[in-house]
C-alpha cells in the first residue's frame, strides 16, 4: 500500500517545480510582455494607451530598463521592481524567464516550508507533497500570476520577496541568540531590503507591514528588540510609499478614470468586489483554515507555533478584507492570502496528527496528476498554435498587413474552470485585437516586436469565440 510519508523529498521537489517548468516553457510571450519589451513612452502615457502607441524603441542594456522604468514611474505606476525584473527577461529572452521561474516556484515552496517547520533540513516529501498541491489548488488565477511572465513577476516574484525579507524575524523567533547586536552592515542591508520588498506590490507589501509590525511588538515585550528590525520597518515604508506615491498611479488613474463608473464605498463595488476577488480567495482559503483547526482541535500546542499560526492567519484574513475596500478587487491581488494561510497550516501539520485513508491520499493525488497532466496538454496545444503563428508571421513579414488566426482553446476551458492554462478571459484581453482603430495597442506592439507594418486578428474566426464585454 502507498505510504506517503515514505515519499522522497527529491521527487516531490523534482516533480512540482518539474512540472511548473515545462509549463512555463510552453507557455507564449503575451499580452503585457509585449509592451514592456520597449522602452516605456512616457511622452504619449506610455505603451498601453490605445492609438497613442508611437514608434517605439526595444529594451537592450540595463540602463534601457532604468530609463524605461523612471518613464513607467511618472506616467503609469509604481512597481518598479517587478517590472524591472520583467523587462530584464524582455529583454535576455523568455527562456531565461521559463528556467529561473521555475526556480522562484520552488523557492516559494521552501520558504513556505521553512516559515512552517523551522528548517529545510531533512526535508519531509510528505510535507512538502502538501505545499506543492496546496500551491496548485489555491493560488489564484494561477496561469495569470504564475506562468505569465508579466503577472509571475509581479505576484510569484515579489510573494518570493517578501517572504525572505522576513526570515531574519523569523529566525530571530525561533532562536534568540539569532543577530544578536546590530552592526552597521546589518542595519543597512536590512534598511535596503526593506526598501525592496516594500516596493514590491500593494497587497502583499501591507500585509508584510503589519506581520514585522507584529515582530516588533513581540520584540519589544520580550526586550530582545534590535535596532536591525527597526531599519528593517522603515526601509518597509520607504518602500511602500515609493510604491504607492507614484507619480504615474495619479496619472493612470486620471486617463482610466470613468465618470460614470460605480461609486466608491457604495454597496454595488462592494458586492462587485466580492464576486470579482474576493469569492476565489475565499474558496482558495477555507480548506487551508480547515487543517488550521485541527491543529486547536487535537494538535500538541506551544505558545511559539500558536503565535506564528495567529500571524499569519492574521495576513491572510487582512488581505482580502483590505481588498474589499478597494476601488476593484481582482483575484490576482490577493495572490499572497493563500501563501500566508498556507504557512499557518504548515505549522499546525507539523505539529497535529492526521491519518487520513490511504485511499484518500490517493485520490487527491489523482486528481493533482490528472489536473496537471490536462493543464500540460492544452499549453501544448498553446504552443503548437504559437509556432503555427510565428511561421506565419515569418512568410509574411514584408506584407502590409498581416491578419492573424486567433488561439484557439478546448471547450472543457469554457465549460470548467482550468485557471492553470491561458484562458478564454486572458486570451480576449491580452492577445492581438480584430479592430484596426480601436484598443489597437495589443496589435501596435506585437506589430513592432516582430517587424511588421500591422498586424491585426482574424474578425470573421475571432467573433466566433467566446468574448467578453468591456464593463
Amino acid at each position: 500500500m502507498f505510504d506517503v510519508k515514505k515519499i522522497p523529498a527529491w521527487l516531490v521537489l523534482t516533480f512540482g517545480a518539474g512540472t511548473f517548468m515545462l509549463m512555463n516553457l510552453l507557455s507564449p510571450f503575451f499580452g503585457d510582455d509585449y509592451a514592456y519589451a520597449f522602452i516605456w513612452d512616457g511622452a504619449q502615457n506610455g505603451n498601453f494607451q490605445n492609438n497613442l502607441v508611437g514608434q517605439l524603441h526595444r529594451v537592450e542594456s540595463i540602463g534601457d530598463i532604468l530609463y524605461s522604468q523612471w518613464q513607467h514611474y511618472l506616467t503609469w505606476g509604481g512597481r518598479t521592481v517587478a517590472h524591472c525584473f520583467v523587462q530584464f527577461f524582455c529583454m535576455v529572452g523568455k527562456v531565461f524567464f521559463d528556467v529561473a521561474n521555475g526556480l522562484m516556484y520552488a523557492a516559494l515552496a521552501l520558504l513556505i516550508y521553512y516559515f512552517g517547520t523551522g528548517s529545510i533540513k531533512n526535508l519531509r516529501g510528505s510535507m512538502l507533497l502538501w505545499i506543492f498541491v496546496a500551491l496548485w489548488f489555491c493560488l489564484p488565477e494561477f496561469f495569470q500570476t504564475s506562468l505569465w511572465m508579466t503577472g509571475a513577476c509581479n505576484y510569484l516574484w515579489m510573494t518570493v520577496l517578501q517572504l525572505a525579507f522576513l526570515i531574519p524575524f523569523v529566525q530571530k523567533f525561533r532562536q534568540h541568540d539569532f543577530w544578536i547586536g546590530s552592526s552597521p552592515v546589518k542595519i543597512v542591508a536590512m534598511f535596503l531590503f526593506g526598501v525592496v520588498a516594500g516596493w514590491s506590490n500593494e497587497s502583499g507589501g501591507a500585509m508584510i507591514i503589519m506581520l514585522t509590525f507584529f515582530a516588533l511588538i513581540y520584540f519589544w515585550r520580550t526586550r530582545q528588540l534590535e535596532r536591525w528590525m527597526i531599519a528593517g520597518f522603515v526601509g518597509l515604508f520607504v518602500g511602500y510609499a515609493l510604491l504607492m506615491l507614484a507619480p504615474g498611479n495619479f496619472q493612470r488613474y486620471v486617463v482610466d478614470e470613468d465618470p460614470e463608473g460605480i461609486p466608491y464605498l457604495s454597496a454595488q463595488m462592494f458586492i462587485d468586489n466580492f464576486f470579482d476577488g474576493g469569492r476565489e480567495t475565499l474558496i482558495n482559503d477555507v480548506p487551508l483554515f480547515a487543517v488550521i483547526a485541527l491543529y486547536f482541535l487535537r494538535g500538541k500546542k506551544s505558545v511559539e507555533a500558536t503565535q506564528l499560526i495567529l500571524a499569519f492567519s492574521a495576513a491572510a484574513i487582512m488581505l482580502p478584507c483590505m481588498l474589499m475596500f478597494s476601488p476593484e478587487f481582482p483575484a490576482r491581488a490577493a495572490f499572497a492570502s493563500p501563501v500566508f494561510a498556507l504557512i499557518a497550516t504548515v505549522t499546525a501539520l507539523d505539529r497535529t496528527s492526521i491519518d487520513l485513508s490511504p485511499k484518500v491520499i490517493s485520490a487527491a493525488l489523482a486528481i493533482w496528476l490528472v489536473t496537471v497532466v490536462y493543464a500540460l496538454s492544452v499549453d501544448a496545444y498553446v504552443h503548437a498554435q504559437i509556432s503555427e503563428r510565428m511561421d506565419y508571421i515569418a512568410a509574411h513579414k514584408n506584407d502590409s498587413l498581416v491578419v492573424i488566426k486567433p488561439l484557439d482553446l478546448p471547450e472543457s476551458t469554457e465549460v470548467l474552470y482550468w485557471k492553470w492554462t491561458l484562458d478564454s478571459y486572458a486570451r480576449f484581453y491580452g492577445d492581438l485585437t480584430p479592430y484596426r482603430d480601436d484598443f489597437n495597442n495589443r496589435n501596435i506592439t506585437f506589430a513592432q516586436y516582430h517587424g511588421l507594418k500591422e498586424a491585426v486578428m482574424n474578425y470573421e474566426l475571432w467573433s466566433k469565440q467566446t468574448q467578453y464585454i468591456l464593463y
